[in-house]
């Protein structure tokens, strides 16, 4: 085998390599779903508000699934008056319906977080 082949084996080889880390360190991440930096969310209180003032929407989220939960979380550290609407689901079709919804409306304001519970 000369050197050209040895090279050509080689560089397939670490793209191989490097797909399947790829493809295997998303397969075991715990999911898509993240939110902005704590920065970048708005106050507890602006997500208080813009969940109280999208009832109608707080309301539909809710019946797309027995289990789903419409609420202010803070994902924030401990003292950082940040946070955003936590909504929680637990099977994913239920996820996909809630995506759908916020997809085709304006939303609360402020950033939505889905988390599987």
């Amino acid at each position: 085998m000369n050197l050209a082949s040895k090279i050509a084996i080689g560089v397939v080889a670490a793209a191989l390599l490097g797909a399947g880390l790829m493809w295997f360190g998303g397969a075991l991440s715990s999911g898509g779903d993240t939110h902005p930096p704590c920065e970048q969310l708005p106050t507890a209180a602006e997500a208080t508000s813009g969940l109280s003032s999208n009832q109608a929407l707080v309301d539909e989220i809710k019946a797309l699934g027995k289990s789903t939960s419409v609420n202010v979380g803070k994902p924030c550290p401990a003292g950082q008056d940040r946070a955003l609407i936590e909504v929680t689901y637990r099977s994913d079709s239920e996820r996909d319906a809630i995506s759908n919804l916020l997809g085709s409306r304006n939303g609360f304001g402020v950033p939505v977080y889905l988390v599987k519970g």
